[in-house]
């Protein structure tokens, strides 16, 4: 092999080099943004959780005599 047929196999790998770093890279960036968007869903469902806990805390008998009225109507 001469040099000039070197030099274009040594430029080939290093461009299939730099090509499997570059889609390597890409499809990191790809799962992380897959990642942040379950992230975000999960977060969103955490708030209507919270959100559904408040409310049954507001619906809740307050003083004694709504949660000894709620028992008699058998509500509690």
């Amino acid at each position: 092999m001469n040099t000039a047929n070197l030099a274009i196999v040594g430029v080939m790998a290093l461009l299939a080099v730099a090509s499997a770093l570059g889609l390597y890279r890409a499809g990191g960036k790809s799962q992380k943004a897959d990642t942040a968007d379950q992230d975000v869903k999960d977060a969103a469902s955490q708030v209507t959780q919270l959100q559904a806990m408040e409310q049954r805390g507001a619906d809740a008998p307050q003083t004694v005599d709504e949660l000894l009225d709620a028992l008699d109507k058998g509500k509690a």
